[in-house]
């Protein structure tokens, strides 16, 4: 079996450190030099794996979605489909720890970004996809199609999920996530008929 070597480890160890300077500064604070001085490496390191800063902070929402998209997909593999997957989802989901708030800020960033850079909009999209499957699962059970609806069910479940979650972290407005998942539930509930 040949070796990998270093480098699936150090882009690995650059996107970690991309994400923590991300989480904290958001974009425009994650600098070459902040995200060398974060993960311990030099400038022309980061430059030797990545071309750009660009490149550098798309690959770090890539790997963080398909880090979170894994944990997520674990904590409901195993739910009974319908409105028992769906609350499962939705805890997994609430920024309840550092790291789910980390994939919360990058996110939000990311979203920011894509307004001026087509290249994020379109790592954005492929990362839509897996996300869409994941949100399809979670809502097993609902009927997905809304037969009158003018969107499919998981888009509407992300749009909730954005919406309410940013607005619960950034709100002065003390929202509980107890409320937030009734919330969701419920407009799943009336949205998407469980069958």
């Amino acid at each position: 079996m040949p070796k990998l070597g270093m480098g699936p480890i150090r882009r690995e160890q650059i996107c970690r450190g991309a994400a923590a300077v991300v989480a904290r500064e958001g974009f425009p604070g994650a600098t070459m030099r902040a995200v060398a001085e974060e993960t311990g490496v030099s400038t022309g390191m980061l430059n030797h794996y990545f071309p750009s800063r660009a490149d550098m902070l798309e690959e770090t929402l890539a790997f963080v979605s398909e880090e979170n998209q894994a944990r997520l997909r674990a904590a409901i593999a195993d739910v009974p489909a319908g409105e028992p997957r769906l609350r499962a989802l939705i805890r997994a989901t609430v920024p309840h720890d550092p790291e789910v708030m980390t994939v919360w800020r990058i996110w939000i960033a990311a979203y920011g970004d894509a307004f001026r850079s087509g290249s994020m909009r379109t790592r954005i999209q492929g990362r839509l996809d897996p996300w869409y499957e994941l949100l399809d699962y979670a809502l097993e059970g609902y009927d997905t199609e809304q037969r009158d609806g003018p969107m499919p069910l998981a888009w509407v479940l992300d749009a909730m999920l954005n919406g309410l979650m940013i607005q619960a972290m950034v709100s002065l407005t003390d929202i509980s996530w107890e409320a937030i998942e009734e919330a969701i539930v419920g407009a799943m509930a009336g949205a998407g008929q469980p069958r």
